[in-house]
């Protein structure tokens, strides 16, 4: 019968291979930085957390906008930053106030400098307007409010409820889709004389 050998070369290397292994295992707890796995361990989602926080987003052109917040925690990568219950909340255009804020909860994508208020919120104009709502997103790149879920819309004149609703800042327009209203003929009627008074002059 035949008997195949083995190479040398293979013994010698799979001594080398198991002597390798051996003082792995026997130092790993020494080295410096060296988890007690050698798979890569997955960094936690959040990074940081602080409480009782004035906060601020800043952009390209400034501030864009800010918020006392009780919560905020920063995402991995930094890209992302949550917000919990949110209170004396600013929303700025051109360097102004337009929108004041209140809501349970929010998120900033500093990528997209998008601010989504959810959890109930209560956004509040410079003209007396409110709106409150399920919840909203804000757009800084385009200066746009968005109502996430129906919305009601209120002022001196009218209640408006709106399942869709969105607030163009810097052009002064709003659209709305599926519109439920309730009108204040008297507050109507004052301002529009009120209007035409002026226009007068």
């Amino acid at each position: 019968m035949r008997h195949n050998r083995i190479p040398k070369y293979f013994v010698l290397a799979a001594v080398a291979a198991a002597i390798l292994i051996a003082s792995v295992i026997a130092f790993q707890r020494y080295l410096p930085y060296s988890p007690r796995t050698l798979n890569p361990t997955r960094p936690p989602a959040v990074v940081l957390a602080m409480e009782d926080v004035y906060m601020v987003g800043l952009g390209h052109q400034g501030k864009l906008w800010s918020a006392q917040a009780d919560k905020v925690e920063i995402g991995r990568g930094r890209g992302t930053a949550k917000l919990t219950n949110i209170h004396d909340g600013k929303i700025l255009e051109g360097g102004k106030p337009v929108l004041n804020i209140r809501a349970h909860s929010a998120m900033f994508d500093t990528y997209r400098k998008d601010l989504m208020l959810y959890g109930g919120v209560r956004i509040d104009g410079m003209d007396g307007q409110q709106l409150t709502g399920k919840g909203a997103t804000w757009n800084s790149s385009t200066g746009t409010l968005r109502s996430i879920g129906q919305v009601t819309f209120k002022s001196k004149e009218s209640n408006v409820t709106t399942d869709k609703l969105l607030v163009d800042v810097r052009n002064k327009e709003l659209s709305m889709w599926k519109v439920r209203m309730e009108i204040s003929v008297p507050e109507l009627e004052g301002r529009l004389n009120r209007e035409a008074g002026h226009n007068a002059q």
